[in-house]
């Protein structure tokens, strides 16, 4: 490619002659000289900037590797920490809940609806393994119980599992003993009064209430 360009700078810069000059004439004749003198020269730079130009086409950006950032292995109590993080808050049991409580009292739609339950006794017992048991008018119940640790306007946070219980079934107390189930296993917050009143209350509102001393034969149910 360079030679054709060097071949076509001498047929411009070179005087035309009807025959060509033999190879010596060039460098005899003055004139002849000093053409071929700027035919070189222009060669030369041409040649210059081809491989320059050919250079910069091949050439390939280095690029400096990134730096490895050492890592540095966590400390045994750095383990721990994060260990101790992800792991459930052990519930500490309440000696306030613990022990045995007799329903007073099924409040429904924020109070609205009230119903006292003296006879047959209902019962709820809490012990320190967090087992939940209990008596709801027909049939025995059982399961348990997990204080959350959290606390509320309500009380202190405490959820209840899904209950077992015997499948009697007492049409005079069916519907009342669905209920107290129902309130109880959804229970969301509790509370303990000064009066040594245990309030049991659900997401809806709904409340059971307990005292700690059962019935007498005797007892009457207060007008709701």
């Amino acid at each position: 490619m360079l030679l054709t360009v060097v071949a076509a700078l001498a047929t411009v810069l070179l005087p035309y002659k009807e025959t060509p000059p033999w190879p010596g004439e060039i460098f005899f004749k003055p004139n002849c000289y000093v053409s071929f003198m700027k035919l070189l020269t222009v060669g030369v730079i041409l040649s210059v900037f081809f491989l320059a130009l050919l250079a910069g086409c091949t050439s390939q950006t280095e690029t400096n590797p990134a730096t490895p950032v050492p890592t540095v292995p966590p400390t045994p109590d750095e383990i721990q920490s994060v260990i101790t993080e992800t792991q459930d808050t052990p519930s500490v049991p309440d000696p306030a809940l613990g022990g045995t409580w007799y329903l007073k009292l099924i409040s429904e739609q924020n109070g609205t609806a009230q119903v006292q339950t003296i006879n047959p006794e209902m019962s709820v017992i809490f012990d320190e393994q967090f087992n939940i048991s209990g008596y709801s008018g027909c049939n025995n119940y059982a399961g348990m119980y997990t204080l959350t640790g959290t606390v509320s306007s309500d009380g202190n946070g405490i959820t209840i599992s899904p209950l077992a219980s015997t499948k009697k079934y007492c049409i005079e107390i069916g519907t009342t003993e669905t209920t107290y189930l129902q309130i109880l296993q959804g229970a969301t917050s509790y509370l303990v009064n000064v009066n040594q009143e245990l309030s049991i209350r659900d997401n809806f509102g709904n409340t059971l209430v307990y005292q700690r001393t059962p019935y007498s034969e005797t007892a009457v149910p207060l007008s709701s």
